[in-house]
């Protein structure tokens, strides 16, 4: 795994333009729309399946308890998945990542994405009963806790900390990106929902998969850009077809050795014969 928090300590903090962000995330929506929407299908299908058997009357505590469980877990598996997705093609220009292989890969850090989801929603609760704008601040400074879950080492809390530290001096930066988001969240999911009305469970059930398979991917994208935007300004996060990605430390470790760098060598090597 990349040392992404190293490498941000190398760079000055830089300013988000959230139009560049909104642009770079539709390419990779386009570029990744049938693994992405496949994906949100394959999870959010069985999910709101579940939930339509909880929510039908008949259904007792168990599947109750099993759709929860069910909506934590596999939104957060979604948004880990979709990042590596990313991720492979971000810094290997691997544009190869099987749909499943990415969620297996994601399922190794899935409770530390559900420590994180948790504390996110109960930071944005607590904050949203203190007249909304808390919460509404708390959303937006974690905004990218999943990517630096899912990239970076470290727990749960130390994800919301690292976000925070990342979007210092950006908020409205990102509130402007979430907002965005919002917006064609809603303009994709109100007319499904409106044409699903008088098609029963069935017509009620495959709207919201194909809503959530269709937007969750967006808002999940926008978000890893916004990370990869702060944690190495001025790199595209999406690479042109069969090419790799040069990482920071990988060309410094290419450069040719100066005089002074071999003195040292030579010094080292001496000393080391002698001891």
């Amino acid at each position: 795994m990349t040392d992404y928090a190293a490498v941000t300590r190398t760079v000055q903090r830089v300013e988000l333009d959230p139009n560049a962000v909104l642009k770079e995330a539709w390419l990779l929506y386009k570029r990744l729309f049938f693994r992405s929407v496949l994906m949100g299908a394959a999870v959010f299908g069985v999910i709101h399946f579940v939930q339509a058997l909880a929510g039908s009357g008949r259904s007792g505590l168990a599947l109750t308890l099993l759709a929860l469980m069910l909506s934590i877990g596999g939104v957060t598996l979604v948004q880990g998945g979709l990042v590596e997705i990313v991720r492979g093609l971000h810094d290997d220009g691997d544009d190869d990542v099987p749909v499943f292989e990415a969620l297996s890969r994601a399922s190794g850090r899935v409770l530390k994405l559900v420590c994180v989801s948790f504390l996110v929603g109960l930071g944005v609760a607590l904050g949203t009963l203190l007249f909304v704008i808390p919460g509404m601040i708390f959303a937006v400074r974690c905004a990218v806790a999943v990517p630096v879950a899912m990239l970076e080492d470290g727990n749960a809390r130390a994800a919301l900390r690292r976000s925070r530290a990342l979007l210092a001096g950006n908020g409205w930066s990102v509130c402007k990106v979430l907002f965005a988001v919002g917006v064609l969240n809603l303009v994709v999911v109100l007319p499904l929902t409106m044409v699903a009305r008088g098609h029963g469970q069935f017509g009620i059930w495959v709207a919201t998969t194909l809503a959530s398979a269709l937007t969750a991917p967006y808002a999940a994208h926008a978000l890893t850009v916004i990370y990869y935007a702060l944690v190495q300004p001025g790199r595209p996060v999406v690479l042109e077809p069969g090419r790799r990605w040069e990482s920071v430390w990988a060309a410094e470790s290419e450069k040719p050795e100066s005089a002074w760098d071999e003195y040292e060598r030579r010094f080292d090597e001496r000393e080391q014969r002698w001891s």
